[in-house]
């Protein structure tokens, strides 16, 4: 294939645009960021396991309080009754009835009582650690929050400038003719590189140095002829001051 100096070394840009989308996008997978916000699961996880099994437990607190209370006040208007009646009767057998039943629903109400108030301190200090694990998670969701935001930070600058890089790159791939831009092409996808400098007797497309013979053969050949790096098949760009 042959192609003019200056539509080899128009290569030479596009595999530098090349370069740098392929560092673009490296660098945009691999923000620092977000191993951070990978590193910070197992921490938000655990604070969230604790501050969800804290919930369960006040929920499950409020409701014994809940049912507590409403003990209480059926044995208080049990009691009342009891008065009510034991002051309206007129039988000694009832009025005793009545007075055994209010002392077993005055023990009765004691016992409520005291599991209530048993109740109520327990849950008070399961409330004092249900905060702290709130604030614990809010803390962590925090800082994750921040975490993403220098993400969606990052990831915003590298496309413009990602963006930037293929428009370049389309406008410069447009000048080049079309057979030698998909023999480029066609090397890049297989090999990784499809052109690079020939710097004295060294390949940029392998780093290493050409054997005499090889330099010699390559040399000897017409400025629109198109050579290949020996190690690596890629495109060899003799770079001259010839347009």
């Amino acid at each position: 294939m042959k192609a003019s100096p200056r539509q080899q070394r128009l290569l030479l840009d596009l595999q530098a645009l090349d370069n740098s989308l392929a560092r673009l996008k490296k660098q945009r997978a691999n923000l620092p960021q977000r191993a951070e916000l990978a590193a910070m699961q197992g921490e938000r996880a655990a604070a969230k396991d604790t501050f969800m099994a804290l919930q369960r437990e006040l929920d499950t607190q409020n409701a014994d309080i809940e049912r507590l209370e409403s003990d209480v006040e059926l044995v208080r208007q049990r009691i009342k009754r009891d008065n009510e009646l034991s002051a309206a009767s007129s039988s000694p057998k009832e009025a005793q009835a009545l007075q055994s039943e209010l002392e077993t629903l005055g023990r009765r109400q004691a016992e409520l009582e005291d599991r209530e108030l048993e109740l109520m301190e327990a849950n008070e200090q399961t409330l004092a650690v249900y905060n702290a694990a709130s604030e614990a998670l809010a803390g962590v969701d925090g800082r994750r929050q921040v975490i993403v935001d220098a993400i969606h930070e990052a990831e915003a600058g590298l496309d413009a400038e990602l963006a930037a890089a293929t428009r370049d790159r389309a406008g410069l791939a447009a000048e080049v003719q079309r057979d030698l831009l998909e023999h480029y092409e066609s090397l890049r996808g297989r090999i990784g590189i499809g052109a690079a400098r020939l710097r004295g007797r060294v390949s940029e497309a392998s780093n290493m140095e050409l054997a005499p013979a090889e330099l010699t053969d390559i040399l000897a050949m017409a400025p629109d002829e198109l050579v290949h790096c020996p190690q690596s098949g890629a495109i060899l760009v003799r770079v001259s001051d010839e347009a």
